[in-house]
């Protein structure tokens, strides 16, 4: 008896009743990040065709692509067709037939395959986890969902389900094993929302790309250009992870009037042959802050390393590969191989919310609360490229963009967690005194440095845990499908479930 990788006192359900409506007039929007995410991958990993298995009307509406196939039973086809007739090509079958698995041959590496909210209510997914797997083996991006048994229902429950339509559900661990039995590894397995009202973090997604693939190629450690003005408190834990992430590191300190000096020397000693220092300007500080002129140095540093990744980074970032296990050096490589030469970064800032001072080296530790960047210019953080033989533009962006001719975005974000302010003491000092008391004023003509324009004096540089998300040990699997893609950019900022 297959009891699909359930505990052996599961209780699946015996008869089920469909409850589901495909309408797009419904207002329930289900797993609504399920297909912007297949939206997302249509568009930047360049694919043609959206197959969806298990039909949401309204779902597949959002997706936009040349080709929308749409495969389910009769009944859903026919409610699906009669309200979209000209969205997409529909294709009645029985998933729980030998005969579905046929269908894989409409996808390939052009197309993206979403099956959400389907595979619980099967007696027998059997046939639709072949399916899915022979979609995957011909180089189809898969995405698919089901309801997290114990998030929505308690560390206890053994089944049936109490939803009438569903015949059996998983843990997230469950769950990914079944797919990896099937031969659908899951590259990312986490949690997304349930639908667009309740918004909680109670259902499965996964996602299963086959050119993820390390295939072994040499490759050089990437470059980290860092620059820095009184950082002392981070400057060594950040330099630190870059080289324990596979990268040597570029320093340019802004002639600091702190430790950083100090502190960036004892470093490069640390790790010799992987760090390289330097003060700039070379002749000497001023009283400005002068970021144009930083980035020009940047450029001109990166265009010294041609067929080299290069990372744009400042002393208050720690940077993550989007593939858990990988580090930065890894991640890059894959992305080179797959014939990107730029990566993005999602931003996370994260915030104090105490009045304790920050102990230096203690980063991952300190802060238990972020939130999601909440401006546009959070989510344009185009900082990694492969160095041509030509000079980059930085500066025409403020920094936000590596510019140059014939770039090709990698389509998975890399994630760029952002401490700024790590205390009250800190924050006060680094934003009154070491940053708007310096700004250019000709850099804030042109509408530069207007991030701390709301801190005063009087600001208290502590947040409210209660309006933050927390961050914890399942940091990655709540948060990683929006940090992957631009999912990140239109959620909204919530309470923890």
């Amino acid at each position: 008896m297959n009891n699909f990788c359930l505990p052996l006192d599961y209780i699946a359900r015996s008869e089920t009743q469909l409850s589901n409506d495909p309408s797009p007039d419904n207002d329930l929007n289900r797993q609504n990040e399920v297909y912007e995410a297949a939206n997302y991958f249509c568009r930047a990993a360049r694919r043609s065709t959206f197959i969806g298995i298990g039909c949401d009307a309204q779902g597949l509406l959002s997706v936009r692509a040349g080709k929308k196939i749409g495969i389910d039973g009769r009944k859903a086809i026919e409610i699906c067709s009669a309200e979209l007739p000209a969205e997409a090509t529909w294709i009645e079958a029985d998933l729980s037939k030998y005969d579905c698995i046929s269908l894989s041959q409409l996808a390939d590496n052009r197309a993206v395959v979403v099956c959400a909210d389907l595979i619980q209510r099967l007696p027998d997914p059997t046939c639709l986890l072949i399916l899915l797997g022979e979609c995957y083996r011909r180089g189809a991006i898969v995405i698919t969902s089901t309801t997290d048994r114990v998030r929505s229902h308690g560390q206890g429950h053994r089944g049936p389900p109490p939803n009438a339509s569903h015949v059996r559900e998983w843990t997230l661990e469950e769950y990914a094993a079944l797919l990896g039995r099937y031969g659908i590894p899951p590259l990312f397995s986490g949690y997304t929302l349930n639908n667009n009202h309740r918004q909680e973090l109670n259902t499965i997604v996964t996602l299963h790309d086959r050119t993820v693939v390390d295939r072994g190629i040499p490759h050089r450690r990437p470059l980290a250009i860092m620059s820095a003005f009184n950082e002392e408190d981070v400057i060594a834990e950040v330099m630190d992870d870059l080289v324990h992430q596979g990268c040597d590191v570029v320093a340019i300190d802004n002639w600091s009037t702190d430790a950083t000096w100090q502190i960036m020397k004892s470093c490069q000693e640390k790790h010799p042959g992987n760090v390289t220092l330097e003060r700039f300007p070379a002749d000497g500080g001023s009283n400005l802050y002068e970021w144009e002129k930083i980035l020009r140095r940047k450029e001109e540093i990166a265009a010294a390393h041609a067929g080299r990744w290069i990372i744009h980074t400042d002393a208050d970032e720690v940077r993550r590969s989007p593939f858990p296990g990988m580090t930065l050096s890894q991640a890059l490589k894959l992305a080179e191989e797959s014939g990107a030469n730029r990566v993005a970064f999602n931003l996370v800032d994260f915030r104090p919310v105490t009045d304790a001072p920050y102990r230096s080296g203690t980063l991952a530790e300190a802060f238990t609360h972020f939130e999601f960047g909440s401006k546009p210019a959070h989510y344009w953080q185009i900082k990694g490229w492969l160095q041509g033989s030509e000079r980059v533009d930085l500066a025409g962006s403020g920094g936000h963009a590596a510019k140059f001719d014939g770039a090709k975005d990698y389509p998975y974000r890399f994630l760029l967690r952002h401490y700024p302010i790590r205390s009250v003491a800190q924050g006060r000092k680094k934003v009154i005194e070491d940053r708007q008391k310096r700004w250019s004023p000709q850099e804030r003509d042109r509408g530069w440095h207007k991030h701390y324009d709301g801190f005063g004096p009087a600001s208290m540089f502590q947040w409210n845990p209660n309006e933050l998300l927390r961050f914890d040990q399942d940091f990655w699997r709540d948060y990683g499908l929006p940090i992957m893609t631009d999912i990140a950019e239109r959620r909204q900022l919530r309470k923890e479930p």
